[in-house]
């Protein structure tokens, strides 16, 4: 497990607060925007950052980072590069960050040379989400030696026997969609649904935050009571990309406070 991101989630929680992550695809809107998109987070009181792997077969994601992934593969993104972000980024910062993606390119980087490469850039942890656990356990080794979380997803379906399951080998934290289906879709948190992560604390032992479709400060507060966090991904695109460059910093500092109300 990544020490920092371990240490930091504990100590964020320790003192009475919510975790409040957001998902970024890595070269989007354009390559020159990610340093500072990362940079500017940081300075805003993000506690880690989902960067997203680019590809052209998300099968997890809506329109939104469809589009996003698309856009960031036209500009050349590739997994080297993005490690190379990701260093260049560490140099000056210790906010954590988690790489969220898909297997396929994972593969085809090579499984050990990916876990051996994250490390020495200074990445936190993986989400795959069409990395199934049955499937997992030859890669285990790779993540453990280049001290990787790997981070398991459930939904609002998920019988409880396997979120047990899931719970006990995630690392970091459990990741938790709003709802079944594809990210960005505009729906309320329903009473059912809010219901079921209430039921999660008696069911599971580790950190939980809540993702998909959260996009106003009235889901965060929701979402906040109910779990140890939220990460927001597809709202944050959609107003990333109206931003010049120039104006990122400040722009992020404004999107953060206006759903966390923090004051960075």
């Amino acid at each position: 497990m990544s020490q920092r991101l371990r240490e930091h989630i504990q100590r964020t929680l320790a003192g009475g607060d919510k975790l409040f992550s957001v998902y970024i695809t890595a070269g989007f809107p354009e390559k020159a925007a990610t340093l500072p998109i990362l940079q500017a987070l940081d300075a805003a009181g993000v506690d880690f950052v989902e960067l997203g792997i680019p590809f052209s077969d998300p099968i997890a994601d809506g329109p939104t980072i469809q589009a996003a992934s698309t856009r960031a593969i036209e500009n050349g993104t590739t997994l080297p590069w993005i490690l190379e972000q990701v260093a260049q980024f560490r140099r000056h910062s210790q906010m954590p960050i988690i790489l969220m993606g898909y297997l396929n390119p994972v593969l085809q980087y090579g499984m050990e040379r990916f876990c051996r490469d994250c490390q020495q850039a200074g990445v936190d942890g993986v989400i795959l989400p069409d990395l199934p656990f049955e499937e997992a356990h030859a890669l285990m080794p790779f993540f453990h030696a280049a001290d990787l979380d790997n981070i398991y997803l459930i939904a609002p379906n998920t019988p409880p026997a396997r979120i047990r399951l899931l719970a006990e080998h995630t690392t970091a934290f459990l990741y938790c969609t709003a709802y079944t289906g594809v990210t960005g879709a505009n729906r309320a948190a329903e009473q059912q649904t809010t219901q079921f992560f209430a039921a999660l604390r008696e069911m599971v032992d580790v950190p939980y935050i809540i993702g998909f479709g959260i996009h106003s400060a009235e889901q965060v507060h929701r979402y906040n009571a109910v779990a140890d966090g939220v990460v927001v991904g597809s709202a944050f695109i959609r107003f990333i990309q109206q931003q010049p460059l120039a104006s990122i910093p400040d722009a992020v500092r404004t999107f953060v406070k206006g759903l966390t109300q923090r004051k960075h």
